[in-house]
């Protein structure tokens, strides 16, 4: 009898067995270590069969729209445990309705937990957690978003210090650059700049828009913050861009971020789409506003209008 680490079968054989073909798993041991088969004395590769249960545990999990980024290193235990929580939540009569397992309100509650105790590695290790468990867009829409909104209260009331939403948002940037690490964006896909407007220097609004977008299939070019809109422009006209992306987060710049928006508008070509969100675009002056600037109220809408124009 064979043991399950004793490695045995081709290429061939585990590709028929899992569903994927030999080229993504060639990738996949190759970016993401996600095996490591043996080889013949002929040079080939050869899987045991805990390998091969292994990669269709992780073929159902991308199938079921994970990232391969984001679950590789996982153990098989925890691979087993995120394949049955999948298979509770297709039981359900709306998958698309049923809350973050774990529960989305619980898991910001607890990362603001780990903010007041200005622990930072704490909060790092749950935000990764919930990512995997919720999947990349859910957790920027349900975790990331609400989180940010909720530090960003706290900070006004006085609950939290500026080291406390400075330690949140070192945190979510680098959770948003792990979660992006695996995604390059679609060879030959459509290009956005993200950037913020003279002034305003909150940057974890477009880089959550930035993390939405390249997981969209998106080329993305994040510019920062503070940046004049003569810059944005010539940055747009020289990727070749198919849309262009602002973050207003500051209220009191509503009034110059409509000014500059609309200027934006005016020197973009025509045919590059102008897309303002953030939670200070809601005080936006409309009447200022062209017809061709749309703005977006949450992450789910601004995928809605990547996806009208990709």
């Amino acid at each position: 009898m064979s043991k399950p680490h004793e490695p045995r079968h081709p290429i061939r054989v585990v590709a028929r067995r899992t569903g994927l073909t030999p080229a993504t798993l060639r990738a996949w041991e190759r970016r993401y270590g996600v095996v490591d088969p043996g080889r013949s004395e002929g040079g080939q590769r050869l899987y045991s069969d805990r390998d091969v249960d292994r990669l269709a545990r992780l073929r159902a999990l991308t199938d079921a729209g994970r990232s391969i980024g984001l679950i590789a290193a996982l153990s098989d235990e925890e691979l087993a445990a995120l394949e049955a929580e999948d298979r509770v939540l297709r039981t359900e009569p709306s998958p698309a309705e049923v809350p973050v397992p774990g529960d989305a309100e619980a898991l910001v509650e607890g990362a603001l937990a780990r903010v007041a105790e200005m622990d930072q590695t704490g909060l790092e290790a749950a935000l990764r957690r919930a990512a995997v468990v919720a999947g990349a867009q859910r957790f920027l829409e349900s975790v990331v978003a609400p989180f940010l909104e909720r530090v960003g209260d706290a900070w006004a009331e006085g609950a939290f210090g500026p080291a406390h939403e400075h330690l949140a948002s070192v945190a979510v940037q680098g959770v948003l650059s792990w979660l992006q690490e695996p995604v390059a964006g679609e060879a030959g896909g459509p290009r956005l700049v993200v950037a913020t407007l003279p002034g305003e220097r909150h940057g974890l609004g477009a880089m959550l828009a930035a993390a939405a977008a390249g997981l969209e299939g998106w080329q993305v070019t994040d510019l920062g913050v503070d940046l004049p809109v003569s810059e944005i422009a010539r940055a747009a006209r020289a990727v070749g861009a198919r849309a262009v992306a602002l973050s207003v987060v500051r209220s009191d710049l509503a009034e110059t971020a409509s000014r500059d928006a609309a200027e934006l508008r005016r020197v973009l070509p025509g045919a590059v789409a102008l897309i303002v969100g953030g939670r200070g675009s809601e005080r936006l002056d409309a009447l200022r506003l062209s017809p061709g600037v749309q703005v977006v109220d949450g992450l789910g809408a601004f995928r809605t209008a990547l996806g009208r124009l990709g």
